[in-house]
């Protein structure tokens, strides 16, 4: 399954700091939420990847399309 890039973290920063890792879990977190709301499974469409350079917190295409064409004010411009 492809992903599509939600947030990024340079590695070396993200195994340095606390609060950077904080916030990579509350990004995380936010994303299998909002999953859970629209009735998606999180673990088939949120993921988290360590590139070697980065880490990359992912959402699913379907996940991704859904989002895009939904109604509502969450989306941002």
């Amino acid at each position: 399954m492809t992903f599509i890039t939600a947030a990024r973290f340079d590695k070396d920063t993200f195994e340095k700091h606390e609060e950077v890792r904080t916030k990579a879990d509350a990004v995380q977190k936010h994303l299998e939420d909002i999953a859970l709301d629209v009735g998606l499974d999180p673990e088939r469409n949120v993921t988290r990847t360590d590139t070697g350079d980065e880490i990359r917190i992912g959402v699913s295409e379907y996940m991704d399309q859904y989002y895009r064409e939904a109604p509502g004010a969450w989306r941002h411009y």
